[in-house]
């Protein structure tokens, strides 16, 4: 379930999820025994959620990697 794996990969607890999302908690475990619930457009808001984490921790990668090469250089 897209709200699970969301709070697994950001590392939140489903009412800090239900924080972000504007929602109440009980609302997310709603889903959790009836995923139909869920909205498209939630579904693309859990989806960017766990893209934009991504792209994050690539940038972050990259960046320790320009300073490594950085302080290697010197």
């Amino acid at each position: 379930m897209i709200h699970i794996k969301t709070c697994e990969i950001l590392g939140i607890s489903r009412q800090e999820l239900a924080d972000k999302l504007g929602i109440s908690v009980a609302t997310i475990n709603s889903w959790t025994s009836d995923p139909a619930r869920i909205s498209k457009i939630t579904k693309v808001a859990l989806e960017l959620m766990i893209e934009n984490h991504e792209l994050k921790q690539i940038i972050k990668k990259a960046k320790e990697a320009q300073k490594a090469i950085t302080n290697f250089k010197e």
